[in-house]
């Protein structure tokens, strides 16, 4: 049985990483605020690869329940939020797969082909640049939701989550440099489609 007195427990405290050892010895109200902190930016992260609200529910649902069935298997030392993020993701993958759902088309052929220049760090355009001219969280949405699903993937978990390129890169099993090379090509559509809305609206 669990100890009542784990109620009283302050685990807004605690690190996520200390919550998941918690988690380890069955304690509900650890997960419980696993679950307070990473029920909905999970939802958003799944909901890249579901397009429908329902789904994404569903697969979000299935994510905790696993993280909860299969909390032996995070090690210690490491860090959650990735383990985390990629128990989502493979997860999301075996329910589109089950449901047998094309819910989006595959990278082109060449996505995975990094050219020379693609590696080049002059090749990458200007972040703040383009974060910079967009004025509200709205506006971000929607030019976010214009790009590639890949493509919105890393843009979320790089900026709104804070992950670096090789914990992306773990999560959705891809070489780093793929991921990279995703994150540029995001950015320059990004860019492209703020340039078009600009000439949009001008006088």
């Amino acid at each position: 049985m669990i100890d009542k007195s784990m109620a009283n427990t302050n685990y807004s405290q605690y690190t996520d990483e200390k919550l998941a050892r918690e988690c380890k010895i069955l304690d509900e109200y650890a997960f419980q605020e696993i679950a307070k902190r990473y029920i909905r930016p999970i939802f958003n992260f799944v909901r890249r690869y579901a397009h429908s609200d329902d789904i994404a529910e569903d697969i979000t649902q299935d994510t905790f329940f696993k993280v909860w069935k299969n909390i032996k298997q995070y090690k210690q030392g490491m860090k959650f939020r990735p383990w985390l993020y990629t128990v989502a993701r493979n997860t999301a993958l075996d329910y589109i797969k089950k449901k047998r759902a094309s819910l989006f088309s595959e990278l082109d052929d060449n996505e995975n082909d990094l050219s020379f220049a693609d590696t080049l760090r002059d090749q990458e355009p200007d972040q703040a640049e383009i974060f910079d001219a967009i004025q509200t969280k709205e506006m971000l949405a929607k030019i976010v939701d214009q790009l590639h699903p890949d493509h919105q993937i890393v843009i979320s978990l790089h900026y709104q989550e804070e992950l670096s390129f090789d914990e992306i890169a773990k999560i959705m099993n891809r070489p780093m440099n793929t991921v990279k090379s995703w994150h540029r090509r995001a950015l320059i559509h990004m860019r492209k489609l703020l340039k078009n809305k600009e000439t949009q609206y001008a006088p």
